[in-house]
């Protein structure tokens, strides 16, 4: 497995990659939604899982874990996603 931060140039945002939650019971979801991501954020960001991703080549995949939690969430706009989310719930 490689690392996310490492290649300092993960491409967070390419719709081929595949993220994945890892819990710390061994079972694996999918994080196919941006909800899903978010989630599945905050319960990384707590420790309480892992998140990884296939990068898809034309000749092999590559498995990473995302260790930079804050480039998976600025990249892929996940906090401001919650926080318009928020806004509509408190002014609706």
């Amino acid at each position: 497995m490689r690392s996310a931060k490492e290649t300092g140039c993960f491409p967070y945002r390419m719709r081929t990659v595949c993220y994945f939650e890892v819990f710390n019971d061994g079972k694996l979801v999918q994080l196919a939604d941006e909800f899903s991501r978010l989630e599945a954020y905050f319960r990384a960001t707590k420790g309480e899982t892992k998140i990884c991703a296939v990068w898809p080549g034309q000749w092999r995949s590559d498995l990473f874990i995302i260790d930079d939690l804050e480039a998976f969430a600025d990249e892929l706009n996940l906090l401001d996603s919650y926080e318009r989310n928020l806004k509509r719930r408190v002014y609706s």
